[in-house]
């Protein structure tokens, strides 16, 4: 995980209003900004309405169909005069089964980007380019913020406090009916602008939450996984890979049972090709977990 979370600051007639929420250590939310949370609908993506005064903001959020990049847009419904938005990244730079803690090994240095910048934590991992589609100021303001505090993982009795790092945050000026998409992502977006054209695009894409199907629909196109032209199911979130049996065992009701054939042949070729490297001892290209269990293939030809 390289963003762990981006936190959003409306700046009108000098006055600061911090949108984010975070748990701290001993039970310490800030900000606050949960107080300004007026609607949150979620029928065909995430959207959550603020409102601040006479400020009405939009946030909604989409993950990018097999490419590791997630779109933030944000806009300005209402305002009675022009505002600044500030977009402060915390990042972290780890596997799902770790933490972060503040260090003296992070690599503060990036590069500007087009509406952007790149940077990378520490050698091993990707780059990651953060950029917006219209012109902005990135002020470098390097900081660990430190304790977050995750009660999920405190009632699985894992560790549950972390440090994340924050480079800087950027700064874009916004009018009434302004909308602004924050792309983060392992790849440059070449051309910025498009981010809005992409987002729109991702939304058509989606199938709305307007049925239980289709809410079932939604959640069974969660665990494809594509990459390097090979296509994988995963186990489950946040941390479980694409295992054997439990690709086998659940690829037909994630595809066939919703008329998506080229889905279930697409996996298929990877799975066979995975078998085949795991039969001759080649390992290490595919990505198939658990592949020694006698009743894999079994469970492949069901």
């Amino acid at each position: 995980m390289l963003l762990s979370s981006l936190d959003e600051t409306i700046i009108q007639h000098g006055a600061e209003f911090n949108l984010g929420l975070h748990k701290y250590q001993g039970s310490v939310f800030s900000p606050n900004g949960h107080k300004y949370i007026r609607e949150f609908d979620c029928e065909r993506i995430p959207k959550t309405t603020y409102r601040v005064g006479g400020i009405v903001l939009t946030k909604e959020k989409i993950f990018v169909y097999h490419e590791n990049r997630i779109l933030i847009r944000y806009t300005l419904v209402e305002a009675h005069s022009p505002i600044k938005l500030l977009l402060k990244p915390y990042l972290a730079f780890r596997s799902v089964r770790q933490y972060t803690k503040e260090n003296s090994n992070a690599n503060r240095d990036y590069q500007p980007i087009e509406n952007g910048i790149k940077t990378c934590m520490y050698s091993g991992y990707p780059e990651l380019f953060m950029q917006l589609n219209k012109k902005n100021e990135f002020q470098f303001a390097p900081n660990w913020y430190k304790n977050f505090e995750y009660p999920k993982e405190q009632e699985r009795g894992y560790e549950a406090h972390e440090d994340l790092y924050v480079p800087g945050y950027f700064k874009i000026d916004m009018k009434p009916g302004d909308s602004i998409v924050f792309s983060a992502g392992i790849t440059e977006v070449v051309v910025p602008r498009q981010l809005k054209q992409i987002f729109e695009k991702g939304i058509l894409d989606r199938t709305p939450r307007n049925s239980f199907f289709n809410c079932l629909k939604n959640s069974a196109h969660q665990f494809h996984n594509k990459q390097n032209g090979e296509h994988y199911i995963l186990a489950g979130y946040p941390w479980f890979k694409c295992r054997a049996r439990d690709m086998f065992i659940s690829l037909p009701g994630l595809t066939l049972a919703v008329n998506e054939t080229h889905e279930f042949e697409s996996v298929m070729d990877t799975a066979q090709a995975a078998m085949r490297s795991f039969m001759k001892g080649e390992m290490g290209r595919y990505k198939v977990c658990e592949s020694e269990h006698p009743d894999v293939l079994l469970w492949a030809i069901w």
